[in-house]
């Protein structure tokens, strides 16, 4: 039974899902749910145009990515990419081994809790909240994670070891999110510059991440009413 996502390209964990099906090869009926209107889709709402249920029976949460394989459900990026490689992959991207395991998991929760709620603030308020500015202090937040990723990376390739892992996946796209407002600089961050470069020529990534970032940039430009520069980004 095919695997059905819904997703919206623009979003970070969607765009993670997506990562993590191109890197292990899976092919996924893919949805497109509107995240930034009032609207969302009907389908999404409820299992089907007939279905008598209350809504948000797929996902009570109304999040994406929302994965749907058969009839089981799960949502939030990280459990489904843990799902992903569970049924169709190997050990590579998420290890069962108890302390590789813990590693990836480490940088997992970093994405969670410290680095995507930073980037979402700052772009939910120009996408939904249709702020014009953007505060220093929400930019200050953006470098200190880079900051933080740049020590993570001394003397490593990847994020949890020597090899790539669903946490690079999960934080690339988090990251590249980030960089629509705060470009990462080569000379402040050199070992996260490297890391985002290696991540960016992954065969699998322009499809699956490259594209939905691109609209989001074409958007946020668009909500901003102007051009936007580079004064602020360092």
């Amino acid at each position: 039974m095919s695997l059905k996502l819904y997703c919206n390209d623009m979003s970070p964990p969607s765009r993670a899902v997506l990562m993590t099906a191109g890197a292990l090869a899976l092919q996924m009926d893919l949805h497109q749910v509107n995240i930034y209107g009032k609207d969302l889709d009907t389908d999404f709402l409820k299992v089907s145009a007939a279905d008598t249920r209350a809504p948000y029976a797929i996902n009570p949460q109304h999040s994406v990515p929302t994965l749907v394989d058969g009839d089981f459900t799960i949502w939030d990026s990280h459990a489904i990419v843990g799902y992903l490689v569970g049924q169709h992959g190997s050990d590579d991207l998420y290890p069962k081994e108890t302390k590789p395991r813990a590693s990836v998991d480490q940088f997992l929760h970093f994405d969670s809790g410290v680095l995507y709620p930073r980037v979402n603030t700052i772009i939910n308020s120009i996408v939904v909240e249709n702020s014009k500015e953007i505060s220093t202090k929400n930019i200050s937040a953006i470098t200190e994670s880079y900051k933080f990723l740049d020590t993570f990376l001394q003397s490593k390739n990847y994020l949890a070891g020597p090899s790539l892992t669903v946490a690079d996946l999960c934080c690339v796209a988090t990251v590249s999110t980030a960089t629509i407002i705060t470009p990462i600089s080569t000379e402040k961050y050199p070992n996260l510059s490297t890391w985002y470069r290696t991540c960016k020529n992954l065969p699998f990534y322009e499809e699956t991440n490259g594209a939905g970032l691109n609209k989001l940039d074409a958007l946020v430009e668009l909500k901003l009413g102007r051009p936007r520069t580079k004064d602020f980004c360092e």
